[in-house]
């Protein structure tokens, strides 16, 4: 007995080294150099070595999820898996993406026949909350400097990326606060890198380019719409007064692109360019951060600290923007604005009423049936007394007839409710597409989703389930192979779903705007192929709705710009499409109606940039279309599922100029250009604490050929109230000056925040209207919105 328990222990103990070494060798690698951001999407690559018998099975990555009961807010459990063939001896690389919303760790399954056969599991990688700033350099210390010049008081995190390793998707750079390429050959790009770069800028993400000699190399490849200057050569530059420290630099020469212009330049040479694209940024240098000179230079580092500030906390970015009211690490996931519309991807609408026709053909046929046909049948085989048995019988089976086709014409059907949110930006025939998924299930079960087969982004949404005692918590398999998803588990009547991400062909919207008059004036055109059912658009708490746009046909609009501050009452949002699920409106009698505004106002509720109270500071034009156009094709276990739509095409307008007449508030912000002062995170968005320090703002009011601009001042506001005043450290009184245009030096002006501070004429520069205000203190200070206005004549 002792040798038989001998020889059961050393094959136990034989078995378990063959379980710890495992059959497959799993090599897991999240984020970038083991970095990841929050609510962003990142790569995750997988290396497999098979030291078995052959594979057949399914490769599984499972995220951390956010669940009920752990401190955090409710989220879906997201499995992504790929099949996986690994012959005995084999190597594979994978590479795929997913996106977490709170730290955790990543693990890796390999499935086969329904069993694990092997896991691996990933710790809690490093977590950005500040900035990210993505390198594509051939020098493997390119701009490491960005990390020591603290804009805000947060050290940005830099992470080289190797040209093979670019994604060719916009949804994973978005990650970046900013990207930046740097003695680079752009020549070995991709085609999908390139548009990738493309569309990353468009929806609102910077770029910053670096010349100098090597300016060929860098930018042989780039598309034009990211190049803010045309190059055709180089120059070399001794003692310039921008860099008193650098004997000499060799720059880049050429003209600029038409919207770009130059911030910094020394003898007509441009040196540091920059140019609106889309909602975005590129930046460019025209010379090379890392020459041997200007590398360990000290004006050089402070000059760097101006342009990573205008790149990110200047950069006004949009709805997929990291950058939020110019505070970056700001979270706005496509989970956390699903969030918003779980409430519309929850509203299960009424069952149609069937047609009167068929109400009164089945009426009709039952009458006949219990009347003269059950008459005329008992008479002629002279049973009439079974009337006692045959008109119960009758209205029986005709009871559950009707019940039975209702239970397979309706009962049975799956409902989606579809969500779609298309970004459209002028000049460019992309777009970018979130779209939101309810699923309603009849009955128990798996349920396999179909997006149509092209590739997108697909994510669990937060704040989405309808019953917490659900045990499968939202969870969803994603199979990155076809794109299609799966919802396990499914009870009778339960509401899951999901989120989609693509870039896709945009819709032909043309639209512009113009102030005149004080007035905001302009017209759209819808020159697709989509039928637009009405329209509205917006500028800060004012808006004006319009009908129906045809394929062809155009709107003009015209009103006045308007801005609050406060939390009082309910916000612009809310009140143009009222109902009676949201914000107290009378209830539609068509329930219809009804659902459609509850739908629209959650949708317009997910585009605001701050969804705190009443508060609306910025002017800036946003038109929204709805239409019926769905912009995926799901598909429910391989069937058409009942399926509502209401889709919105978002177009964010830029205002061409501003005429002559009065300059409304919320119309030119402050935007922040540099930073030399400490900022306490948290608060609402918008508003920002600082230590002692600095912050530098620049107004450009895009005036019409002909115009100047008089009568300036700038206004600070805190539309939180007191309550969100500075609080700890030393307060002091900010102090305030401007740039004297004429005599090139700041000059002391009567600023005090929360009020009005006029601006002498000296400090509106006579060619473009800019105005530059810094403000500084000793002790902690608060910094709002500041807008400016004037009369342009």
């Amino acid at each position: 007995m002792a040798a038989i328990a001998a020889g059961l222990a050393l094959a136990a103990s034989a078995a378990g080294s063959e379980a710890a070494s495992g059959p497959v060798d799993i090599a897991i690698q999240v984020g970038y150099h083991g970095t990841i951001k929050l609510g962003q999407w990142m790569p995750v690559t997988v290396d497999l070595t098979n030291h078995g018998q052959q594979l057949d099975g399914t490769l599984e990555i499972d995220a951390p999820g956010s669940f009920v009961g752990k401190g955090a807010p409710p989220t879906g459990a997201a499995v992504y898996q790929t099949p996986l063939t690994l012959a005995p001896g084999a190597t594979k690389h994978f590479r795929t993406y997913l996106t977490q919303e709170t730290q955790g760790n990543v693990e890796v399954r390999l499935v086969q026949g329904g069993r694990v056969v092997e896991s691996a599991q990933l710790g809690t990688p490093a977590v950005v909350s500040g900035l990210l700033v993505g390198v594509l350099s051939d020098d493997p210390a390119a701009l490491d400097g960005v990390a020591t010049i603290h804009p805000g008081g947060v050290a940005p995190t830099v992470v080289h990326v190797a040209g093979a390793d670019l994604p060719d998707s916009a949804l994973v750079l978005r990650a970046f606060d900013l990207l930046a390429i740097d003695n680079f050959s752009s020549d070995t790009l991709t085609s999908g890198q390139r548009d990738a770069l493309v569309d990353y800028v468009m929806q609102g993400g910077t770029l910053l380019l670096a010349t100098g000699g090597s300016w060929h190399k860098t930018l042989a490849s780039l598309p034009a719409a990211v190049v803010p200057m045309q190059i055709t050569g180089s120059s070399v530059l001794t003692s310039p007064k921008s860099l008193s420290d650098v004997p000499a630099m060799e720059v880049a020469t050429g003209g600029l692109a038409s919207g770009a212009t130059a911030w910094m330049s020394e003898g007509g040479l441009p040196l540091l360019v920059e140019e609106p694209v889309g909602s975005g940024l590129v930046a460019m240098s025209t010379f090379d951060w890392a020459q041997g000179t200007i590398a360990a230079s000290s004006s050089a580092t402070n000059l760097l600290r101006q342009l990573v500030v205008r790149s990110t906390y200047g950069s006004a970015g949009d709805a997929w923007s990291t950058t939020a009211g110019g505070n970056p690490g700001f979270n706005n996931s496509v989970a956390a604005r699903g969030g918003s519309l779980s409430q519309a991807l929850g509203d299960v609408p009424a069952l149609d009423l069937p047609a009167w026709w068929l109400i009164g053909g089945l009426v009709l046929v039952y009458i006949l049936l219990v009347g003269p046909v059950n008459y005329i049948v008992l008479r002629r085989i002279g049973r009439r007394a079974l009337a006692w048995i045959t008109v119960p019988t009758i209205a029986l089976v005709a009871s559950g007839g009707a019940y039975g086709a209702s239970v397979l014409t309706k009962g049975t059907s799956v409902i989606a409710n579809e969500i779609s949110i298309v970004h459209i930006e002028q000049g460019w025939d992309r777009a970018y597409n979130e779209g939101y998924t309810g699923i309603v299930a009849p009955t128990r079960g798996d349920y396999e989703i179909g997006l149509g087969g092209r590739a997108r982004m697909i994510s669990p949404i937060n704040y989405y389930f309808t019953n917490f005692t659900d045990q499968s918590l939202g969870a969803m398999r994603v199979n990155t192979a076809t794109g299609g998803v799966t919802l396990p588990a499914m009870t009778a009547f339960s509401l899951r779903g999901f989120a989609a991400e693509d870039i896709s062909a945009a819709p032909a919207i043309v639209a512009s705007a113009q102030i005149v008059g004080g007035q905001l004036k302009g017209t759209i055109k819808n020159v697709s192929s989509i039928p637009i059912t009405d329209g509205v658009i917006l500028s800060g708490s004012a808006y004006q709705t319009f009908g129906s746009l045809g394929p062809g046909a155009g709107v003009v609009f015209n009103l006045a710009p308007q801005t609050s501050a406060g939390l009082s009452g309910n916000p612009t949002y809310m009140q143009i499409y009222p109902s009676s699920a949201c914000c107290g409106g009378p209830p539609n009698p068509d329930p219809e109606i009804e659902r459609r505004n509850t739908t629209r106002t959650a949708v317009l509720g997910s585009l605001a940039i701050t969804n705190y109270g009443n508060v609306s500071v910025q002017a800036t034009p946003t038109v929204v279309l709805w239409t019926k156009q769905p912009f995926q094709q799901v598909t429910v276990n391989g069937a058409q599922p009942r399926t509502y739509i209401e889709s919105a095409l978002v177009v964010d307008l830029p205002i061409s100029h501003v005429g002559v007449g009065q300059l409304p508030a919320g119309v030119v912000n402050g935007r922040i250009v540099d930073l030399d002062a400490s900022l306490t995170p948290g608060g609402p968005p918008g508003l920002m604490i600082a230590g002692s320090g600095s912050i530098t703002y620049s107004f450009q009011p895009q005036l019409a050929p002909g115009t100047r601009l008089g009568g300036v001042s700038v206004i600070s506001a805190n539309p939180y109230g007191p309550k969100f005043a500075a609080t700890g450290g030393t307060a002091s009184p900010a102090r305030g000056q401007v740039w004297d245009w004429t005599a090139s030096r700041w000059i002391d002006v009567s600023y005090t925040d929360g009020a009005t501070t006029s601006v002498p004429l000296s400090a509106v520069n006579p060619t473009t209207g800019e105005v530059r205000l810094k403000i500084a203190s000793d002790g902690q200070f608060t910094a709002g919105y500041l807008t400016m206005t004037g009369t342009v004549s």
